[in-house]
């Protein structure tokens, strides 16, 4: 009797620790593909900034022709 009060025991300790694990885990994915996101975004309104400053260079180059 004794010994299977300890199977359990373990096994719900187990599950425990394991479930505690995958969750970290879920959030640290989670967090990771949100920085990644901001810095997709990031990048994007830089190279999309530049372009802009580009075609307002190339259009002011064009008006004093």
């Amino acid at each position: 009797m004794n010994l299977k009060i300890i199977e359990v025991l373990v096994l719900l300790i187990a599950g425990v620790l394991f479930v505690t694990w995958q969750l970290r885990d879920l959030r640290r994915a989670k967090e990771i593909t949100r920085l990644k996101r901001e810095a997709e975004k990031h990048s994007a309104m830089q190279s999309s900034a530049h372009s802009d400053e580009a075609s307002s260079v190339t259009s002011q180059k064009s008006d004093r022709q």
